[in-house]
């Protein structure tokens, strides 16, 4: 954990003993926030808010917090759907029935339901999907057979248990009141979303029976899903009921920059494949298996709180199982957090091509499952089925519960961190977005940037060799990336956060992060993978890890589950640290303003020699007068830090003296400028602001600091600079080399 304070100094102490007691009594209100969020766009300056000090955990009157937490045992189990499918792989066309049991837990009686077909988003390109890529779904002379849709033929609705009788009626087919909706955007084109209308309402407590006979066309691979040769990855596959959320129906159409949400429930669902096939679904291991004689088999899958159901399946498949046990501490465990977690039965599915990556996606899974489980609480699950993806088939990096996709290239150096990285990302949606199950078509940061946050934890965590940069040569189109020759540069480690502070600074100010994801302009990646993983890095750094550690965990025990928002884990933050940190929130998830201090000035001159009458109204001046220090040589120095950007937050500013002494002073960071001046016998060597580096987000670490030279002596951010320069020239210079 960076320290705050090398050098303490009085007057910083009763400056921040004044900010504690501003905070105290004036602190903003919570509420505030969705002001704040209305108002980011059109006033993004006027956030204006009292800026507390960072805080450290208590000790003993918090020693029990780990034990009050208790993560539920099971989800509500509001949609459960019951399936029985049957794949040919001549026409890829999934065909069957699901029944739907469905409460209603809205508070008041309804009568139209909602349904996603996601599949429909690759009927046409007129599909608000295709439209919002400019009338291309990103394959290009697509033939009839290569586009996707799911045709509802038939549905059936019925009360389930005991009904008032006035509110009862016998199961009616209701397929005539079947129609396609658009509540997003009014484009009659897009048929991603349906809805149908029982014969009464269905009253608040009860419980409703859909049983809907489909088939699922399946794409040529197109956003992660879709069958490339004899290689099958089924996703959002069949209709699905929307989520009842905040007093009316959240079923979002299908757009090209979101994913996905939905009600947690018990999936039961048989599939039948050729007998060859290998296959691999949610649930994990089937619970039941069945050959035919007329050459296929069927699988029976369960699983129980999940909000969704994938699968895959293929000829090609090896199949490797695996047992995770986490009973005993390891030597790199934290003093004090060794948790034993669960037993978890690993399925590893890998391309024929891939066999040799076993070890990597295996150590890369159990690291995650691991950490995960010890950081934000225990996996529930029996069962884990890692993908490896077929190539071309554009499935590769996507998660699902209980299954995910990884991504590989046979010739990846040990070095470079694939299939590591992604095998960790897709595992921590697990519990970002499956475990947790915020609203991915609103909230997106609430998923994929906690998981950006925790996946790079765990990759720093889980591997005492740090991965390197590479580039890859003579690609294409791969399994969701790139494939090709891999060229690892050993001296070079990757800093995604660089990455990600490039972003920030080149499109941060376009959108306000708090944002629907259709409707950011062209930074729906910054908005919800790079910029909330800054901002919870920052707050870690600000906070502590200790305190942080605390926050995440309680976050995710209280909404597992559950369908959180933005405003629970600010309330959660707020719980936790003792602390109103609604000003954090203001100045990065509601505003599009970006952070930049830097030291604007910095000098160190000689005191002039004293010269002139020294006296009190006329009479000899008591104490140490300017007569008694001539001879002794002192320097006069002035450091100005200044606040380029919009959004605020409190640095530390330190100083270093030649002479080994440091001084640290806190400022605010609201006004523009500030200015430290001191007398002292040494001269000033270098000036830095935020020398812990806590405020990742700052868009310019290169203005960040000054060093006091000879005249002509090269600055700290030349080098940097150079050495960024020297290594895409040695890049090119490589690149030019490998082709001649």
């Amino acid at each position: 954990m960076p320290r705050t304070f090398v050098v303490i100094r009085w007057s910083v102490v009763v400056s921040l003993l004044g900010l504690l007691l501003l905070a105290g009594s004036d602190a903003p209100s919570l509420s505030s926030l969705r002001a704040a969020q209305q108002a980011a766009e059109t006033q993004p300056d006027t956030v204006m808010v009292e800026l507390p000090p960072p805080m450290s955990p208590s000790s003993s009157a918090e020693a029990d917090w780990m034990q009050r937490l208790v993560l539920p045992r099971q989800s509500p189990r509001i949609a459960n759907y019951t399936m029985e499918v049957t794949l040919d792989p001549k026409t890829n066309v999934i065909s069957g029935w699901e029944e739907l049991t469905w409460t209603n837990t809205s508070g008041q009686s309804l009568q139209e339901f909602p349904f996603h077909l996601y599949h429909n988003a690759w009927k046409n390109n007129r599909s608000t999907f295709a439209k919002e890529g400019g009338g291309d779904l990103g394959r290009e002379k697509m033939t009839e057979n290569d586009y996707g849709y799911t045709n509802v033929k038939s549905v059936k609705v019925a009360p389930v248990g005991a009904w008032p009788s006035e509110a009862a009626f016998d199961e009616t087919d209701i397929t005539g009141t079947f129609a396609y909706i658009q509540p997003d955007d009014d484009n009659k084109d897009d048929q991603t979303v349906c809805q149908v209308r029982t014969p009464k309402p269905v009253p608040d407590s009860l419980t409703v029976r859909f049983r809907v006979e489909f088939e699922t066309k399946q794409p040529l691979p197109l956003s992660r899903t879709g069958a490339r040769r004899t290689y099958h990855f089924v996703a959002q596959w069949f209709p699905k009921i929307g989520v009842w959320w905040k007093g009316g129906w959240n079923c979002h159409q299908f757009h090209r920059r979101t994913e996905f949400f939905a009600d947690y429930g018990v999936y039961d669902v048989t599939i039948t494949v050729p007998g060859a096939y290998v296959i691999g679904a949610t649930g994990g291991r089937p619970k039941e298996t069945k050959q035919s004689p007329d050459g296929t088999t069927t699988y029976r899958f369960s699983q129980g709180d999940v909000h969704d159901f994938a699968w895959t399946t293929s000829p090609d498949f090896i199949k490797v199982e695996k047992e995770f046990t986490h009973d005993a501490p390891d030597s790199n465990d934290v003093p004090g957090r060794h948790i034993p977690l669960k037993p978890v039965h690993v399925t590893i599915l890998l391309q024929p091509h891939h066999a040799h990556l076993e070890e990597r996606y295996w150590t890369a899974t159990r690291n995650a499952l691991r950490f995960f489980g010890e950081w934000y609480g225990e996996y529930p699950y029996d069962d884990l089925t890692v993908v490896d993806p077929a190539n071309d088939s554009r499935s590769g990096g996507m998660e699902y519960p209980t299954l995910f996709t990884g991504g590989a290239n046979a010739w990846t150096p040990g070095r470079v961190s694939q299939p590591e990285g992604v095998t960790v990302h897709e595992f921590g949606h697990q519990f970002w977005y499956g475990l947790v199950g915020n609203n991915e078509f609103e909230e997106a940061w609430l998923d994929e940037g906690f998981n950006t946050y925790s996946t790079d934890k765990v990759l720093h965590a889980g591997w005492k060799q740090k991965f390197v940069q590479s580039q890859r040569y003579l690609g294409g189109d791969g399994a969701g990336t790139t494939v090709g020759i891999p060229v690892a540069f050993e001296d070079i480690q990757p800093d995604r956060q660089e990455g990600n502070v490039s972003d920030l600074r080149n499109a941060g100010q376009h959108d306000v992060m708090a944002r629907k994801g259709w409707e950011y302009w062209d930074t729906y990646r910054i908005n919800s993978y790079g910029k909330p993983g800054l901002s919870l890095l920052t707050l870690e750094r600000y906070l502590g890890e200790e305190m942080m550690y605390r926050v995440m965990r309680t976050y995710h025990h209280r909404y597992r589950f559950k369908h959180p928002t933005s405003q629970d884990f600010i309330n959660t933050v707020n719980e936790v640290t003792g602390k109103d940190m609604t000003w954090f929130f203001q100045n990065t998830w509601y505003s599009s303003n970006v952070f930049d201090y830097r030291i604007a000035d910095a000098t160190s001159e000689p005191v002039k020699e004293a010269k002139g009458i020294f006296n009190f109204n006329g009479k000899p001046q008591g104490g140490k007068g300017a007569e008694e220090q001539r001879g002794k040589k002192m320097y006069e120095t002035r450091v100005r830090v200044a606040r380029e950007g919009e959004a605020i937050f409190p640095v530390e500013v330190q100083m270093v003296f030649e002479n080994g002494e440091v001084v640290n002073e806190r400022w605010d960071g609201r006004y523009r400028w500030a200015e430290y001046r001191y007398t002292k016998p040494s001269k000033l060597r270098s000036a830095t602001v935020d020398p812990n580096h806590i405020l990742v987000m700052d868009i310019n670490s290169n203005n960040n600091s000054r060093v006091l030279r000879e005249k002509d002596y090269r600055s700290r951010a030349a080098y940097r600079w150079a050495s960024k320069w020297m290594f895409w020239l040695q890049h090119l210079m490589e690149t030019i080399a490998f082709v001649a």
